[in-house]
């Protein structure tokens, strides 16, 4: 089931005896490396790695290969064949029987839900109620599995939102005393950063194709009278493969309007964010929406909908603009291609928002909720 790796003796003398000893689940790192989950898994895990007053135990699948810093920083690493991801919510044997042989103060799922029965206070992270409000995602059994794993967030002994629309969204959709759930705002930070000035050679869409990003409207904005001018548009991350978006962009692949990049490291994302005219970020529903502050990171404004938590997110960085009307979009875009100083302006106030939302800040309050969970736990 597992295969432990010893305790580093080093690094559990750094910590100290004040160290707050959590089990962290890091497998959607690995799992779901070009998703929201699987990134965000990796950001946390990193910055927690780097603090003296956290001791981790990874979670990782069996057979992962973990970053050199992270098998120098983790307590210990335990390699799972269960839980399996897509029974998680139904194999909670697999996991007493792992905390059982490997005990932590906390437990935090950063992705898809809480088992039953986990005999150890849980932190839980809610990125967002999409599958709740949207038919998101299109296929009716993995919306069904998203929506079980928000309602199994009842079962957490804190839970960690994403952002401040994140909390008021779950306790409007769960069952939930507001004092459980608290908001620390994800981040963003290394390797995400400016670049030389470069000539802004396309527009950039960064994500899924899921109903609620509204990938439509971008395809109708460079259908319209006047757009030809604008750079080509590249979508990177999993729209780019997805079947039903392929078909509908056909036409404007084939004028050279519009170019797929599917399976991006994040090296060759931060090259597509540099030389972007804009991220476009149509979504109507996001509980963060972190390509928004990568982007920024990297010097590229932002051009995102008035929705869900991107206006909390952006800040007066970004232009935000309604979800439902491409006209407006393409006038945003031709300001920012006809007049220079318009657009030096947004990347300044861009770099400005990224540098408020380092993940240091995101480990900091994420070890502030352990420590409120621990304490709750020791009471019970």
């Amino acid at each position: 089931m597992l295969n432990r790796i010893p305790p580093n003796p080093i690094r559990l003398g750094y910590h100290g005896p004040m160290a707050v000893r959590v089990g962290f689940d890091a497998r959607a790192a690995f799992l779901d490396p070009r998703r929201g989950f699987g990134r965000f898994t990796r950001s946390v895990a990193a910055a927690l790695l780097e603090r003296s007053d956290c001791e981790l135990t990874l979670f990782v699948p069996a057979g992962a290969e973990l970053p050199a810093p992270w098998e120098r920083a983790a307590a210990r690493v335990v390699r799972l064949t269960r839980p399996r991801r897509g029974a998680f919510l139904f194999d909670p044997p697999a996991w007493h029987w792992t905390l059982r042989r490997h005990q932590v103060e906390i437990l935090h799922l950063p992705a898809w839900g809480i088992p039953r029965a986990i005999r150890v206070p849980v932190v839980a992270t809610f990125h967002d109620a999409t599958p709740l409000r949207f038919r998101s995602p299109p296929r009716r059994w993995a919306r069904r599995r998203a929506i079980a794993g928000i309602r199994s967030l009842s079962r957490a002994t804190r839970v960690h939102a994403v952002s401040e629309y994140a909390r008021s969204e779950l306790l409007s959709q769960v069952q939930l005393e507001a004092r459980r759930v608290v908001a620390v705002p994800s981040g963003v930070g290394a390797p995400f950063g400016p670049g030389p000035p470069t000539e802004a050679r396309h527009l950039l869409y960064v994500g899924a194709a899921d109903p609620h990003k509204n990938l439509g409207l971008l395809v109708d904005l460079l259908e319209l009278p006047g757009a030809e001018r604008l750079p080509p548009l590249v979508i990177a991350g999993p729209a780019a493969a997805d079947p039903d978006f392929r078909r509908r962009g056909q036409a404007l692949r084939r004028r050279g309007r519009l170019r797929l990049e599917h399976d991006c490291s994040d090296h060759e994302l931060i090259e597509l964010y540099r030389a972007a005219l804009a991220l476009l970020f149509p979504s109507r529903n996001e509980g963060f929406g972190l390509p928004a502050l990568e982007a920024m990171a990297c010097g590229c404004p932002v051009l995102a909908a008035n929705a869900g938590a991107l206006p909390e997110v952006c800040g007066a960085a970004a232009v935000l603009l309604a979800p439902d009307r491409p006209e407006p979009w393409l006038d945003a875009l031709r300001e920012l291609l006809e007049r220079p100083e318009r657009r030096a302006e947004r990347v300044q106030r861009s770099l400005a928002r990224a540098g408020e939302l380092p993940w240091s800040r995101t480990a900091q309050g994420l070890v502030e909720l352990y420590r409120e969970a621990a304490a709750e736990g020791a009471r019970l």
